[in-house]
């Protein structure tokens, strides 16, 4: 079995693994935003926004638009973090195939 081959795989293994976890992070994210803009939309009276560790009121207008342009970015980041996943995903098959044929030869 090449060592080289056997590193690559677990080390894309251990990739493949934080793009998956980033992106339910980033899809929490997006439905965290969703539900927020559903609360903005229904709301009545002050609306506060958080920026960092600090809550700044605005308009209902200005956080809404906000809200969406973070909305945006977060499902963006997701696109981009799908299309890495599904790369690795199918160099990991790849690898694994390679993996299994020369130790199937060994074995042999």
């Amino acid at each position: 079995m090449n060592e080289q081959d056997l590193n690559q795989f677990r080390a894309m293994n251990q990739q493949y693994q934080v793009v998956v976890t980033q992106k339910q992070r980033m899809l929490l994210q997006s439905q965290e935003l969703e539900n927020a803009l559903t609360e903005v939309e229904n709301a009545n009276g002050k609306i506060f926004l958080a920026t960092g560790a600090v809550l700044v009121e605005g308009s209902k207008e200005s956080v809404k638009s906000t809200l969406q342009e973070r909305k945006k970015k977060t499902d963006e980041t997701v696109e981009t973090l799908s299309v890495q996943e599904e790369k690795i995903r199918k160099r990991l098959e790849e690898l694994q195939k390679k993996l299994q044929k020369e130790s199937e030869g060994e074995n042999e």
